[in-house]
């Protein structure tokens, strides 16, 4: 039972891989320019060169290092803002349109005036990452929170639930759905965020390899940094999937 699932996981993943890389190759076969379109071979080659020049390990934790602070910033503020919104209508009126302000500002806007800001090094990425994923999560968990139906609560009072087990037990239960598919579109977002802000304002990580490569015309390089910010985002989308399990079998 267990091998024919994991093969129904694992067989899909591999197929569609060997056709995304298929493609790739392909692709690169028909353009014959490794300058304006390196292959899967030529890349990975490339990759190879950079990790020997110590140019990847460095750069990829620091990366990594930025959204994990700017998601977990992000995390505090939704969870205590969203619960809020969630349970008070009227902070949920007053609160909703500036948190759809905040979500509806472009990310160039914010690098702009991040230089001010922040400057550059480690805070202007981390701080973009928090502003692009912080409205998304609060409106999901204020949502959730505002899913819960309110007999439900009246039942856990009439039972003399505590308030801490009312809010743990049911608005949180409610809410953590509603968390983990925001998380899901997040989290491609969270990538996408660090690496442009890396690429405009920061002094490390691999958005700045990709500058750096632009700088210099190694497309080869810039092929090999995106493979890396691909599989982080494909890491991610998994101990997303290992979570959401994890907590279904709790729940």
């Amino acid at each position: 039972m267990k091998t024919s699932s994991l093969n129904e996981k694992v067989i899909p993943t591999v197929f569609s891989l060997g056709i995304f890389v298929a493609a790739w190759y392909l692709g690169a076969l028909a353009i014959n320019n490794d300058i304006l379109f390196p292959g899967p071979l030529t890349t990975i080659q490339r990759l190879f060169v950079l990790v020997g020049r110590g140019r990847i390990f460095g750069p990829l934790v620091q990366t990594v290092l930025k959204a994990l602070a700017g998601l977990g910033l992000s995390l505090i503020v939704a969870v205590i803002l969203g619960f809020l919104m969630g349970v008070s209508k009227s902070l949920f009126k007053i609160f909703a349109p500036i948190v759809t302000i905040i979500q509806s500002i472009p990310i160039v806007s914010w690098l702009a005036l991040a230089i001010f800001w922040w400057g550059v090094g480690f805070r202007s990425p981390m701080y973009i990452v928090f502003l692009t994923l912080f409205p998304i999560l609060t409106i999901n968990i204020a949502e959730g929170v505002r899913n819960v139906d309110s007999k439900l609560v009246e039942m856990a009072r009439v039972f003399h639930f505590t308030r801490s087990q009312v809010v743990k037990d049911i608005y949180f239960a409610s809410a953590i759905p509603f968390l983990l598919s925001a998380m899901r579109v997040g989290v491609g977002i969270m990538w996408k965020s660090v690496a442009v802000a890396e690429f405009m304002v920061g002094t490390t990580g691999l958005g700045r390899g990709i500058a750096d490569a632009k700088a210099s015309v190694d497309t080869q390089a810039v092929f090999a940094y995106t493979i890396l910010l691909v599989l982080l985002g494909i890491i991610s989308e998994k101990v997303l999937d290992m979570l959401s399990r994890k907590i279904g079998r709790l729940a």
